[in-house]
């Protein structure tokens, strides 16, 4: 295994140093940047931060942080080295339960199956912390590093803004907020075995026509709004934007501007709460322009115009 040289000058100067001139911290320093270069190395398929509790949670580990304090330098130097013998160990045979590490939750919320329905009805998943990936839409697939289209829509757990991080998971105690009504799709996670969580996502997804199916207005509704305002749609105008060199904007304006009428203006004659409309609509057009590179800017006599991004920015995925 080749050890990236890459370091700060922190990370260097502490290597220099000596274990027996090492407090605890700087020890749990050394220890994590250790494993960040292996992490950065080498394929590691589980989170290092998983590695990190299953290794604290050993009888070595514990001694370790008992006694560091009163070791003398032989003994750090000895500790030192069987600590890192440990974590390849724990590398090599990452134990079958799940530590609570919290990584699952940090890198995705989760995609609501047909037996989750009962979650939404019985009022123990709140309706407004869901939104709607409509057909076509991009996604990350959850078990390797691509991006494909949706044939079919799914029900998702909102995530907190500029993240990936579940809108349920507590970052600060690394504990779910509805741990005991989780979604299938979080009993199912398991960083050391996907087969399940794969097993999983080839059952049925809930769709809207689950939750809404008894209510046909709002069914009819939906179909309307994906008639006229679908992603394609969006996906298309900008296609032509780009081969007409800027000559077919006011086309996507119009698009946005006719899809935010419709929900708003439907949401308002039907009373639904404003927090639920991207779990009945999907998430409006203009939260996905930037997906095209783009993004909505409110003027200051409230008319809107569209201002292209930086290049890199996050429509660039798209």
């Amino acid at each position: 295994m080749t050890v990236p040289t890459d370091k700060t000058s922190d990370e260097s100067r502490r290597e220099r140093s000596f274990p027996a001139d090492w407090d605890m911290d700087t020890l749990r320093a050394n220890w994590v940047e250790h494993l960040e270069r292996i992490f950065r190395d080498i394929p590691v398929p589980i989170p290092m931060k998983r590695v990190i509790y299953q290794v604290e949670r050993t009888p070595l580990h514990q001694e370790i942080k008992a006694r560091w304090n009163d070791m003398d330098g032989d003994e750090r130097l000895r500790s030192w080295k069987r600590l890192l013998e440990e974590s390849a160990k724990v590398l090599e045979d990452i134990l079958p339960v799940c530590v609570m590490c919290g990584e699952c939750c940090r890198r995705g919320s989760p995609t609501l199956q047909l037996e989750d329905l009962d979650l939404l009805r019985g009022g123990r998943l709140p309706w407004n912390q869901l939104f709607t990936i409509r057909r076509g839409q991009p996604v990350r697939s959850p078990f390797k590093d691509e991006v494909s289209f949706l044939v079919d829509e799914r029900v998702k757990v909102r995530e907190k803004p500029g993240t990936q991080e579940c809108v349920f998971f507590d970052h600060a105690t690394d504990q779910c907020l509805v741990y005991a009504d989780r979604p299938a799709q979080c009993r199912a996670q398991a960083c050391w075995d996907p087969s399940v969580a794969e097993d999983l996502a080839r059952q049925p997804y809930l769709t809207r026509r689950d939750v809404f199916g008894d209510i046909e207005l709002i069914v009819e509704l939906i179909a309307e709004h994906d008639r006229r305002c679908s992603f394609d749609a969006l996906k298309e105008a900008f296609e032509r934007l780009a081969s007409s060199d800027g000559q077919n904007l006011d086309e996507i304006v119009d698009l946005l501007a006719y899809e935010d009428h419709f929900r708003h203006f439907l949401g308002e004659q039907l009373k639904i709460p404003p927090e639920s409309l991207d779990l009945v609509f999907g998430k409006s057009l203009a939260d996905l322009v930037p997906l095209f590179g783009f993004r909505v800017e409110e003027q200051a006599d409230g008319s809107k115009c569209l201002v292209a991004e930086e290049r890199g920015a996050p429509g660039e995925a798209g």
